[in-house]
């Protein structure tokens, strides 16, 4: 999908099951505001995740192209 609104598209896809997961988080005895401060952090380390195994494959696709 080229799509320009694909980012929307995607925050329209998760919207409901977060909303979900956030109530059943409420209801399970935390307050909003900690499931919130919680999904952002996730949120964050999972992006700092993900952008260390970006470099870390581009650095083992460079070792190997010096090795053949």
């Amino acid at each position: 999908m080229g799509d320009e609104n694909r980012h929307l598209f995607c925050q329209m896809a998760v919207e409901i099951p977060l909303q979900e997961l956030i109530e059943d988080a409420v209801k399970a005895g935390w307050e909003e505001t900690e499931v919130l401060t919680a999904i952002m952090e996730v949120a964050d380390n999972l992006m700092l995740a993900a952008g260390s195994n970006a470099e870390l494959e581009a650095l083992l696709h460079a070792l190997k192209r010096r090795l053949d």
